[in-house]
């Protein structure tokens, strides 16, 4: 999470933190997740040399039983991952748009680098950028500029990842979800990471309103005490979000008019990035 650590004296201009975390290769998948092994044994058959598939070929390629593979077709197909013409099976949109968007979220730090350096200087306060994991229902943080300002600042490690409900960068996707995957977060936890700050689902949902209509996220001691960010989010043409700008600092300078100047740059910032995004399309 963000935290507030001391300044000693100021620091120049770092260039921007883009470390990745590694996943253990050891890793195993947790139990009861039969039938989503077997959607992505499906899924994994598609390739550039053999990619459309009738079911029989299917089933004699995986040993799916003929009934759980028809079932989990329907359903790849219901979700625009499969598409159906003549009795053969493509990859559909949806799977298209997904790796889509992971292959632009793998390239967000060099899209929003140098976007990302003038926003520090502009500034002088800490920026982050994350992207959505939607496999999480969070966001990660991919890179940050830690703040200029002499001391105190706030500091992220590359890797930490937040839940949807809680912190600027969360928020600012949070607020832009298609609804189906909205209404799944409001519907589980949504205690702030700060437990002194307290919320409820009707302030909550207020507050989404409030972002979509201004396009920016503020947030107060959410995420760790005496901390305040403001952030967009990184919308693809469809207005899906892939991630977050936003700009943390302590409280004190985060007074009305510094959240107002934030915003501002952020927002125009956000234009920026779409349109790269619209270009790399």
């Amino acid at each position: 999470m963000w935290a507030v650590v001391p300044q000693l004296e100021q620091m120049p201009s770092l260039p921007v933190n883009n470390q990745r975390t590694r996943s253990s290769p050891d890793a195993k998948a947790p139990a009861g997740v039969g039938l989503l092994l077997k959607a992505f044994q499906i899924l994994d058959l598609f390739s550039d040399e053999h990619p459309a598939w009738t079911q029989p070929e299917i089933a004699r390629t995986t040993g799916l039983p003929r009934s759980t593979l028809s079932r989990l077709v329907r359903f790849l197909c219901g979700r625009n991952y499969l598409s159906e013409q003549h009795g053969r099976y493509t990859l559909g949109f949806g799977a298209i748009d997904l790796g889509r968007r992971a292959q632009v979220q793998f390239n967000l730090v060099d899209l929003c680098s140098d976007l990302l350096e003038e926003l520090a200087q502009a500034t002088a306060e800490t920026v982050i950028l994350t992207g959505y994991d939607d496999a999480r229902a969070s966001v990660v943080c991919l890179a940050q500029i830690p703040s200029r300002q002499g001391g105190l600042q706030v500091f992220e490690h590359i890797g930490t990842a937040y839940p949807l409900h809680s912190g600027a960068t969360a928020k600012a996707v949070l607020a832009f979800l298609p609804e189906d995957e909205l209404n799944r977060v409001l519907a589980g936890d949504i205690t702030p990471l700060n437990p002194a700050s307290k919320t409820s689902h009707e302030a909550l949902k207020k507050h989404l309103v409030e972002i979509r209509k201004t396009g920016y996220a503020v947030t107060r001691e959410e995420t760790y005490p005496g901390v305040a960010g403001v952030a967009v989010p990184i919308l693809t043409a469809r207005r899906q979000p892939l991630g977050s700008i936003a700009v943390a600092a302590p409280l004190h300078r985060m007074r009305q008019r510094e959240v107002a100047d934030h915003a501002r740059r952020l927002l125009k910032l956000g234009l920026s990035v779409a349109g790269r995004l619209g270009g790399s399309s």
